[in-house]
This record gives structure tokens, C-alpha cells and sequence, in this order.
């Protein structure tokens, strides 16, 4: 009767180890996926970045220049032309501004599941404290 409780708590206890073991897999192996994902998205947005925004600045000037030196269109086409320029350079810098955003939210994200793993990598598991009964 005694052995049998003993085999009984042995099988629990291996059981509760397992049990933990897989769980701590299943939390590492999401962890990796969300880095992973994370890290996908940051250089997917890597285009839409304004890095040389002093140079595509000056771009726009230039266009808005040559738009003043053509002599084939009338001063109001020209207006129009030139709030299409600032407009378009306003969109690209707000879509720059909003991947930019995105990029450092994944970075944290990236840093916490860095965090989750190594907790989770260092976690034990305890075994059972046996209670003998008389």
C-alpha cells in the first residue's frame, strides 16, 4: 500500500515536471515568434523611412523652382502645382513619422520577449516537498 502511494506521487511528480517543461517550450517558442515577427516588420518599413529628409527637402524645392520657371502655364496652375509638392512631401513625412513609431514599438516588444525568455530560461521547477504520513 505505502509503495504503491510512493509510485503514485513518483508518476505525479514526473507528470508536473513535464507538464512544466512544455509549457516553458510552448512560452519560449511564442517568444521567438513574436521576435521574429517584430523583427520582420522593422525592416519591411525600413522603406518607408525619411532618412535623408534634408536632401528630399531640398528636392521639393528644386520641383517647386522649376514649377516657377515655366512660362507654358498660368500663376494660378502653378500654386496648385507647388501645394501638390508640400502636400505630397507632408504625406511622406507623416508616413516616415508613423513607421518610425511602429519601428520602436517593435523594438520594446522585441526587448520584453528578450526579458520573458531569459526569466523563463532561469525559472526551476520544484519538485513536490514529500509529506511522510505515519
Amino acid at each position: 500500500m505505502i509503495m504503491e502511494n510512493e509510485n503514485k506521487v513518483g508518476i505525479a511528480r514526473n507528470s508536473g515536471r513535464y507538464s512544466f517543461t512544455i509549457k516553458k517550450s510552448i512560452v519560449i517558442v511564442l517568444a521567438v515568434a513574436t521576435i521574429l515577427t517584430c523583427c520582420w516588420l522593422i525592416l519591411g518599413l525600413m522603406s518607408s523611412l525619411d532618412i535623408p529628409s534634408n536632401k528630399n527637402d531640398q528636392f521639393a524645392s528644386e520641383q517647386k523652382w522649376e514649377v516657377d520657371q515655366r512660362s507654358d502655364i498660368d500663376s494660378c496652375d502653378k500654386q496648385i502645382m507647388k501645394n501638390q509638392i508640400d502636400l505630397k512631401r507632408a504625406d511622406e513625412r507623416q508616413i516616415s513619422e508613423r513607421a518610425f513609431q511602429t519601428q520602436i514599438l517593435a523594438l520594446l516588444i522585441i526587448v520584453l520577449q528578450l526579458i520573458l525568455i531569459f526569466f523563463v530560461v532561469l525559472i526551476r521547477w520544484k519538485p513536490y516537498s514529500l509529506q511522510k504520513t505515519s
